[in-house]
């Protein structure tokens, strides 16, 4: 395994050829044997979001093409160190959620928070090595040229020694001859770094480029404007129906936006607020039908794989195909209609950087932090409310009425994350999953069971379905029943561990610390 040792600038009048690298070679080489050199060029695309959180923070992420449609995907760190790489396996990915789990995407989640990476310049990438050997013929050191180009900013140049394990010396050796017979300096980072830094220099505020203090209004329209971009960017996907992911996706920037709109009003700009509160309502209701159908068919393709009931429900599934394909049918044409375009226009001039209506109000001039910490948590303190006010024969209606409050809980808690380090927030929002996943189930199973039931009336008399496939059914509402009563009993102990002192004390962490001057400590 190779490992790099030390990075050096040639002068800017040498020639980076192979052969000029094999010439400097033989002034390094001591007694070891130079391999010929072998070069191989290749692109490398430089992604970013649009509001450059990657740039402006010092980082780059670049993708290279491999081989079968497959993509590297390395993140460098301020001082050029790489700090995660993964393979991509489609060629069409944006956002950090479409990457493989692993610490790339987890360091992308942290830095980009959701935005879509998108290519923002093209360039050149040639590296020439070369192997150094002894008289036995093995590899005791290796001799690296790269070359980036770019068309705008011209092109950098370095020459790396790396080195072998347990061959450690005679890397230094190079090193040491490198820097007294040719003079050259060290770099202080890889050519790559260095022409990025040159051509997408980083802003000059650096950090967090969202804090707690900056306006509300201006914050609020960067982080609508990337929802508006996640649902731009998935239309495509949803009109071919591509994968349910993409409706998916398409539907959290809604709910998202709606959440926004709903829960912090005084934090977005009054002119195209009310079109937009409607048209996004709108569009949350005509993308429900698909997305139900979606989770219901994945959901009995999963049980199809390990039911002995398989084949007998096979005419359940092409019912729903067939209710789906109509679904989409319908979806299509709304998405592609005047109204959803109209929406989308119009919000997203609502939205534009040069529009001095999102600093307009004293709300919207308030710290962002203050506003949302404010909302968190009111309605975290009804949330205690109501849970409370729920025993063993509440009606589920009371469950269902927390689980839209738990839902605005976890979107107020994400916006305020955009914000604030990771570390702070995260752990607030891990406790709120656990009690959302425990009124989830009590919930979705009561709408499927009930679907269930609905499907087989309809299928009951139509040739070819047996008797065997409405059973099967029926054995399956049964199992759904079973687990939502099993949720409903396991609702206590889960509303007592978000209800805990420790659970409190992490949103209190949060919150707290930025509401009192929103609110004049009302909300405690």
């Amino acid at each position: 395994m190779a490992l790099p040792l030390h990075t050096y600038t040639p002068p800017e009048d040498w020639p980076a050829t192979a052969d000029s690298l094999l010439a400097a070679t033989d002034r390094l080489r001591g007694s070891l044997v130079a391999d010929a050199p072998t070069t191989r060029s290749r692109s490398l695309t430089l992604r970013d979001s649009a509001d450059q959180r990657l740039t402006r923070r010092g980082y780059r992420l670049t993708s290279v093409p491999d081989e079968d449609d497959r993509e590297t995907w390395t993140l460098a760190g301020p001082d050029g160190a790489v700090e995660a790489t993964a393979q991509v396996t489609a060629p069409d990915r944006r956002f950090d959620s479409d990457l493989p789990k692993g610490a790339l995407r987890s360091r992308l989640e942290d830095l980009g928070r959701g935005r879509a990476l998108h290519p923002v310049a093209e360039l050149h990438l040639t590296e020439t090595a070369l192997a150094l050997r002894d008289e036995e013929g093995k590899i005791r050191c290796r001799v690296l040229l790269t070359r980036v180009a770019d068309g705008a900013s011209g092109e950098t140049t370095d020459v790396a020694v790396l080195a072998l394990k347990g061959y450690e010396a005679d890397a230094e050796r190079v090193r040491a001859r490198i820097e007294d017979d040719l003079g050259w300096p060290q770099a202080p980072v890889p050519a790559l770094a260095r022409l990025l830094a040159a051509a997408f220099p980083a802003p000059v505020r650096a950090g967090t480029e969202l804090r707690p203090d900056d306006p509300a209004g201006p914050v609020m329209r960067e982080l609508l404007s990337a929802q508006l971009d996640i649902l731009e960017d998935r239309l495509p996907g949803v009109l071919a129906d591509r994968h349910p992911d993409y409706l998916h996706q398409f539907r959290v920037a809604i709910r998202r936006t709606r959440s926004a709109l709903s829960q912090l009003p005084q934090a977005i700009a009054l002119e195209g607020r009310a079109e937009a509160t409607e048209g996004f309502r709108w569009l949350g209701q005509v993308t429900s039908p698909q997305r139900d159908l979606d989770v219901q068919l994945m959901d009995l393709a999963a049980r199809r794989t390990h039911s002995p009931d398989a084949d007998a429900l096979a005419p359940l599934e092409r019912h729903l195909q067939a209710m789906k394909t109509a679904s989409h049918r319908d979806l299509a044409l709304q998405l592609s209609g005047t109204r959803f375009q109209t929406l989308v226009a119009r919000w997203r001039d609502s939205l534009s950087p040069s529009s001095a209506n999102w600093t307009a109000t004293e709300p919207l001039r308030a710290p962002f932090a203050e506003i949302v910490a404010a909302r968190g948590r009111k309605i975290l303190r009804r949330a205690l409310r109501d849970g409370r006010r729920i025993g063993p024969h509440s009606e589920a209606e009371r469950l269902h009425d927390l689980r839209k409050r738990t839902k605005k809980l976890r979107y107020v808690t994400e916006f305020l994350a955009e914000v604030l380090p990771r570390e702070k927030t995260k752990p607030a929002i891990k406790a709120l999953k656990g009690l959302q996943e425990v009124l989830g189930r009590v919930q979705d199973r009561e709408v499927q069971v009930a679907a269930l039931h609905r499907y087989g009336r309809e299928l009951a008399g139509r040739k070819g379905v047996s008797a065997e496939t409405l059973m099967a059914i029926g054995a399956w509402s049964e199992e759904l029943d079973r687990d939502r009563r099993d949720a409903r009993a396991e609702f206590a102990a889960a509303f007592k561990t978000f209800a805990a002192g420790e659970t409190q004390a992490l949103f209190h962490a949060i919150f707290d610390r930025h509401t009192d001057r929103a609110d004049g400590g009302r909300s405690k």
